[in-house]
Parts: C-alpha cells; structure tokens; sequence
C-alpha cells in the first residue's frame, strides 16, 4: 500500500505523517513527540518511520 500523506520533500528525505507511522497513533511505540493521531497528514516529522504496511514497494 502506498502512503496517502507522507511525502517525500524537494531535497529527498522523508516526512512521515503521524497517521502512517511506527510511533504515532497507529504504531505500537510512543512518540517523542506526544502526537496520537490516527486519522489525516495534519502532524508528522521527519525522524518517524512508516508502518510495515506502507512501506511495500507494491
């Protein structure tokens, strides 16, 4: 499955919403930074990881 909000920026590296990451509201790990969100690209950064899912090059 491809990522619907993380993109990649103009100097190549990439920023992981919170929605689609290791850490964030979906993941099984706490964010450093507190976010939980499950839903949308509102909030994300760029040290996150994509959940398995996201991450096929399928």
């Amino acid at each position: 499955m491809k990522p619907k909000h993380s993109k990649v920026d103009t100097r190549g590296h990439l920023w992981v919403a919170c929605s689609e990451c290791n850490r964030g509201g979906n993941g099984e790990q706490d964010c450093s930074s507190g976010w939980k969100i499950k839903r949308g690209g509102k909030n994300g950064c760029f040290l996150g990881v994509l959940l398995p899912k996201f991450n096929s090059t399928k």
